[in-house]
């Protein structure tokens, strides 16, 4: 015989248990809003709204600089929140059914009753929340969510503890929040291309501006060996010589070496020499006399610390030192610019392929590369093929990775395996590979004839 109420207290009870389910699920509703208003977060946007209302700037700033931590402490009263949903409609039902005791009817019955309240109340409402007005909600609940956060600080660091270790499981390395944020910005421009709303300019743009906080001055620099410079002891003729042959404004100046570069020389400058009266009293010509201060930075530094010094000093060009004193290269603003924007030609300039070109031949599965492509890049470009060469701290460029796997600096026509590589050196100097063919074997090990012919033939002097 099952166990019954009278009417009356049958209604009373019933009425408490709506009571409590209507409560509990408007809180779990409100903290759910609050877990994924949090993962929605937009700093900029929560710090205004402090500024804006002048309160809860400190509170505000604690919230943001841990957004997951507050978001874990509101998770566990979540959770009991949705569970006394759960009894509070089962037991609603049985009271309205005359019970004390649900049976498997009643249960059955409320909880999916109570699925779809908290589905609906705890899922649907509180996304739409979050979508439209993150800050707003993180903001008016601040004071909450900070008490949750003090209060359930065992919680938190258990969740942390947790996560560390299926990270560790996982394999994956540690990133700090700025890695993770580029890295995910990354992934949100690659998905937005591919749905058309974003095109490849705008990527490469965006790409760019992502990479452009940790790039270094020896990744964007030019090399000491392309490095066109004077040396102190040129006279007037083979100053004027240099201006036209080069085509820069600004040409450092060495003496003896180029690892002793005493100055930079500005073209205008010469411009107010001549126009003056050094040239008109027949003033000897003194090259020193017009130089420059030179500017030195070391490889390491980034690309945004250097933009910020050029500006700064009011200067365009800067020469890279390397660990040993020696001259490494030079940097310049347009060639940081060029980071962001690609190539920038003036009217003077003449139109030249790229620096570091990648040629990509799908049809015999091979590509033809400039050794100065730095290996990211040309990685990049192989994607195409599937193929990918090997990064190392030992080298930067393709015509590193040659000189280092071969021992030696390899003669053209020179040909070696890597994996599925073939790569043979098309063209190279006593001093370095300048470019290189590389063809990819097919699944049966054999490489491409029409490749290997092609490459023999470009290898041949």
């Amino acid at each position: 015989m099952r166990p019954e109420h009278p009417p009356g207290l049958a209604s009373v009870n019933s009425n408490v248990w709506l009571f409590i389910g209507v409560v509990a699920l408007g809180v779990g509703s409100v903290l759910s809003a609050l877990v994924q208003s949090l993962r929605e977060l937009s700093r900029p946007a929560l710090e205004q709204l402090a500024a804006i209302h002048q309160r809860g700037r400190e509170r505000v700033e604690k919230i943001a600089d841990d957004p997951e931590g507050h978001a874990a402490a509101i998770a566990l009263p979540r959770t009991a929140c949705n569970l006394v949903v759960a009894i509070a409609v089962v037991m609603w039902v049985a009271m309205m059914r005359g019970l004390a005791v649900p049976t498997w009817v009643e249960m059955t019955i409320g909880a999916a009753a109570a699925s779809l309240l908290i589905w609906l109340f705890g899922q649907v409402l509180p996304s739409s929340v979050a979508k439209h007005a993150a800050e707003v909600t993180v903001f008016a609940w601040s004071p909450v969510l900070r008490f949750a956060y003090v209060v359930g600080r065992p919680f938190t660091g258990l969740a942390r503890w947790m996560d560390e270790i299926v990270r560790r499981l996982a394999g994956q390395e540690h990133q700090d929040k700025a890695e993770a944020v580029q890295e995910e910005l990354l992934e949100a421009v690659e998905e937005a291309e591919q749905e058309g709303t974003v095109d490849a300019v705008e990527r490469d743009m965006i790409e760019a501006v992502v990479n452009f906080r940790d790039k270094t001055v020896a990744q964007v620099m030019t090399p000491r060996t392309e490095i066109q410079a004077m040396e102190l002891s040129t006279d007037l003729s083979g100053v004027t010589a240099a201006v036209r042959s080069v085509g820069h404004s600004r040409i450092p100046v060495y003496e003896d070496s180029l690892d002793h570069v005493v100055g930079v020389f500005y073209v205008k400058d010469l411009m107010k020499w001549l126009a003056g009266e050094g040239s008109r009293n027949g003033k000897p010509f003194s090259l020193r006399a017009l130089l420059r201060p030179a500017y030195f930075v070391p490889e390491t530094k980034t690309i945004r610390q250097l933009l910020a010094e050029l500006l700064s000093r009011r200067t365009h060009i800067a020469m890279v030192a390397d660990e040993y004193g020696g001259t490494a290269g030079l940097i310049t603003i347009e060639d940081i610019v060029e980071e962001v924007f690609g190539d920038i030609q003036d009217e003077y300039e003449e139109p030249e392929a790229d620096a570091a070109e990648v040629k990509i031949d799908a049809a015999t599965r091979s590509a033809e590369i400039d050794a100065r492509a730095y290996i990211h890049d040309a990685n990049d470009a192989l994607a195409a093929l599937g193929a990918e060469l090997p990064e190392s701290e030992d080298y930067d460029t393709v015509g590193g990775f040659v000189t280092v796997t071969m021992g030696r600096i390899p003669a053209p026509g020179e040909t070696f395996r890597h994996d599925d590589l073939t790569l043979t050196v098309l063209a190279a100097e006593p001093t370095r590979v300048t470019r290189v063919r590389l063809v990819i074997a097919s699944h049966d090990g054999a490489t491409d004839p029409n490749a290997e012919r092609q490459a023999s033939g470009a290898a041949t002097p």
